[in-house]
């Protein structure tokens, strides 16, 4: 049987595709953690189960304390859906906001959208 893709089968493929991309990041002992603090989606159409889907993960804002991913979904070029997830960085004992580490702002500026 032929379905479409269930709304929160798109959420769960775009963070496998962020958490892909921050498998790279550069790496330190202190670092924070790193929580989803929001996100949204918008569909420009529906995606069947059998369709293949291209996610296209870039970066849009770097604040202080969080950071924003866009992630573009399609298919045979054309526009599936967009998505936003913002994650905030916490301290791993205390779960208060903490700084997004230089090392990893400097290799997230080759993602800048």
């Amino acid at each position: 049987m032929h379905g479409h893709m269930h709304n929160a089968a798109y959420y769960a493929h775009a963070e496998a595709a962020v958490a892909g991309l921050w498998r790279h990041r550069p790496e330190d002992a202190g670092d924070p953690v790193y929580l989803v603090r929001k996100s949204g989606c918008i569909f420009h159409r529906g995606l069947k189960l059998d369709d293949l889907a291209r996610f296209k993960v870039s970066v849009t804002r770097m604040g202080a304390t969080s950071l924003t991913f866009a992630v573009a979904v399609s298919s045979e070029g054309r526009p599936v859906a967009d998505l936003e997830i913002v994650w905030v960085a916490v301290d791993p004992a205390g779960r208060q906001p903490v700084n997004v580490p230089q090392p990893v702002r400097d290799w997230l500026k080759l993602f800048l959208a």
